[in-house]
């Protein structure tokens, strides 16, 4: 057996071995170690961007859900004053006759928060938007809000008002053959156990549901969330007279700061006018981020809210 030549030639590359003399010219190609670390770095570099980013769209679409999230929170606690609002005037087909009441510039102030509405009974006006002070109010449990919203509703039976027991108001007197509503019609407001027309009431003739709202703030070292809230109590549908526990409205609400401001209207147009009635409501809060938005500042709203009748009329 002849030994096999082992030859070793560089051919415009690098070394190769072949068993052949034949195929010494043969040239094989291949990737430097040099070429290999380069072509890792790059590889490595695509990656590392790509990763960036994704953490970049990650966090672009936290800060927007977190924005759309203090946007819904915002629109709901505003949703609820409006409508809240709405129904703390007496009802547009009952103030047909009360020119007063069609041309008052703002809200009229509510009964006392702690008085039963028997004790004003009865009475020209009811309904209204006071903003009270939260200190030391007997006939609300102690907590640290600082402003209230407080609101007295009045909501037109049999349509709205429900069936549960609670406060019913009706003109005096109420009966005949057609109402006779006017300016100086005095309503009153008594206890049912339920939302039936008052046994004094004749067919035709209107009553409605008389209710009372309150909306205050708590800290976030007070509340169970552990983040300030919003809250909302209502008078019980017993037939004492009490102030139902607060609930939660809405988390995330801080810098809670109802106030009621002047009318701008000219002295003129406020002649035969009660100047308690010539009031706005302003509404300022801040709507906090959640926990997992960090980085992101608290969204303040401040919204005007006019009276239904007034802002027909423009």
């Amino acid at each position: 057996m002849n030994p096999v030549k082992v030859v070793v030639t560089r051919i415009k590359g690098p070394w190769v071995m072949s068993a052949d003399p034949d195929n010494r010219r043969q040239h094989v190609q291949g990737f430097s170690l040099v070429e290999l670390l380069i072509v890792n770095a790059l590889a490595l570099s695509l990656l590392a961007a790509l990763f960036a980013a994704t953490a970049e769209l990650i966090s672009a679409a936290t800060v927007s859900s977190a924005l759309g999230d203090q946007g819904v929170r915002a629109r709901q606690v505003i949703h609820f004053i409006e409508r809240a609002v709405a129904a703390a005037r007496m009802p547009a087909e009952w103030s047909r006759g009360d020119t007063a009441a069609l041309t008052d510039p703002g809200w009229q102030t509510p009964s006392p928060i702690c008085t039963p509405p028997e004790t004003g009974s009865p009475s020209e006006r009811w309904g209204g938007i006071d903003v009270i002070e939260m200190i030391d109010l007997p006939c609300i449990a102690k907590g640290d809000a600082t402003w209230g919203l407080y609101i007295e509703q009045i909501q037109e039976c049999p349509q709205d008002c429900g069936g549960e027991a609670g406060y019913v108001i009706s003109p005096v007197p109420c009966s005949g053959t057609a109402p006779g509503i006017t300016g100086k019609t005095l309503w009153q407001v008594v206890w049912q156990a339920n939302m039936n027309r008052p046994p004094h009431c004749d067919t035709g003739w209107p009553w409605g549901r008389l209710q009372r709202l309150l909306l205050t703030d708590r800290s976030g070292g007070a509340s169970i969330e552990g983040v300030p809230t919003l809250r909302f109590q209502s008078v019980s549908r017993e037939s004492a007279y009490t102030w139902q526990q607060a609930e939660t409205l809405v988390a995330g609400i801080a810098e809670w700061q109802p106030r009621m401001t002047p009318t701008p209207v000219s002295q003129k147009a406020l002649d035969g006018v009660d100047t308690a009635t010539a009031q706005l409501l302003t509404v300022g809060m801040s709507v906090i981020p959640a926990h997992d938005a960090r980085g992101l500042g608290d969204l303040r709203i401040t919204r005007l809210l006019l009276p239904p009748m007034a802002a027909a009329n423009g």
